[in-house]
């Protein structure tokens, strides 16, 4: 799966580079880590699975957790956005493993509630 979102990723910037446009291409290039936080987030799934309830979506989580995830990979493509502190930056692989971790919580959000 690496290997794949590598490959995209580079393709995605090699078409920037060559057309000079970085919508969508850029944004697209950092989308394609989301799926492999939900590839790693299925084991969590696959318990909550095997568990006896009703299906219920953790809209806490979403809502503080992803939602700043989401906003920290994406606030370099918002032009009104707040600049965050280079410390926090340090690189373009924190947007990545920003999205990988969204994810995650994504996947674990997902739970079984005991109904009684």
């Amino acid at each position: 799966m690496l290997v794949v979102i590598g490959n995209l990723q580079q393709s995605f910037e090699n078409i920037g580079r060559e057309t000079f446009r970085l919508y969508p291409w850029s944004i697209l290039a950092v989308i394609l880590y989301f799926p492999l936080g939900i590839y790693l987030g299925i084991p969590g799934l696959v318990k909550e699975y095997k568990k006896n309830g009703r299906w219920k979506f953790n809209w806490v989580k979403i809502i503080f957790i992803i939602l700043p995830l989401l906003y920290f990979s994406f606030f370099w493509f918002i032009p009104t956005s707040y600049p965050i502190p280079d410390f926090m930056v340090g690189s373009h692989s924190t947007f990545k493993l920003a999205m990988i971790a969204s994810g995650i919580v994504f996947m674990n959000s997902i739970t079984k509630q005991n109904s009684g």
